[in-house]
């Protein structure tokens, strides 16, 4: 979840080397947003407009294996045209972080009597099958964060880390705001492939930047991805696990059981959440979802 965060700030807040990567003509043209469907309550991760307002792109990043992944996907795209009333060109990118997630996801492509009935190919990206020189050749500092999702082993993440911190560091076109962002959001995907690293390691890799010190850096500690993975780590208050198990919840199923929210709001206890959070993460089914929020209610009995 955490990796699906900041692939959504990196994409919204550098457009246009997102795009670059995923080959899209005229990247410069395109403002990004997240879009929500009102009448499913389903949130597409990022729509990118041409500012031409004649094109689209609908871009989804898949960190689990979801079966229906694809499904979603087009009831989003779908949603999209007619709340907006878009009769331009959508394109549809999918973006895995591993091919397992891509294997997962069931294709869409129906045959009746020898005629398909609908078939579903948007455009597909898969980080961990995607050589680290395709994103280099692309000289691109914003696109550095990436490099650790790409076909690289753990081993050369550590070996190489410092130097792509440095490309960032000494990117010309960069502010300086925008050299912390990147080198957090890098950061945040080192942790993501180096499942041993805690937060002092991340920063000596980065070259000695204080991640604890910067946006992405306080909101991976918040969700209890940074400062060491131990047992019992803080993963927030109420509110913030709240809203994390919300959007959890909403990316893992697109449309989430509406008593479900309802519930979250009658939990106050911050270890009941912290439980309800590690159920909800490794949950595989809505089944194994709602037997997580039965046992965090003890029965349907409040918990204060």
């Amino acid at each position: 979840m955490a990796t699906d965060k900041l692939i959504h700030k990196l994409a919204t807040t550098h457009t246009a080397a997102i795009l670059k990567l995923l080959k899209i003509p005229d990247y410069d043209d395109y403002q990004a947003s997240s879009f929500t469907f009102k009448e499913i309550e389903n949130r597409r991760d990022i729509i990118f407009e041409k500012k031409t307002g004649d094109e689209a792109v609908l871009l989804e990043a898949q960190g689990y294996d979801d079966t229906f992944f694809y499904h979603r996907t087009v009831m989003g795209r779908m949603m999209y045209q007619i709340q907006k009333q878009f009769t331009g060109k959508l394109r549809t990118v999918v973006m895995f972080l591993a091919e397992s997630h891509y294997h997962a996801a069931a294709k869409l492509a129906h045959h009746f009597d020898g005629s398909s009935e609908f078939a579903f190919q948007p455009t597909v990206f898969i980080f961990s099958a995607t050589e680290l020189s395709e994103l280099e050749n692309l000289n691109d500092a914003r696109l550095v964060p990436l490099y650790p999702l790409c076909k690289v082993s753990p081993d050369q993440i550590k070996t190489t880390a410092p130097r792509w911190a440095e490309r960032i560091n000494t990117a010309e076109e960069l502010s300086e705001i925008e050299r912390r962002e990147l080198l957090s959001y890098l950061g945040g995907f080192i942790m993501h492939r180096l499942k041993e690293s805690n937060l002092e390691k991340i920063n000596q890799l980065l070259g000695g930047i204080k991640m604890e010190d910067t946006q992405a850096g306080k909101e991976l500690i918040e969700i209890g991805v940074l400062h060491g993975r131990e047992e019992g780590r803080e993963l927030g208050s109420v509110e913030t696990l709240r809203e994390i198990l919300t959007d959890m919840i909403t990316t893992k199923l697109g449309r989430p059981e509406k008593i479900w929210l309802e519930q979250l709001d009658i939990i106050n206890n911050v270890t009941v959440l912290k439980g309800l959070y590690q159920a909800i993460l490794h949950a595989k089914s809505r089944k194994q979802m709602k037997a997580a929020f039965d046992a965090a209610l003890g029965n349907g009995k409040k918990t204060n």
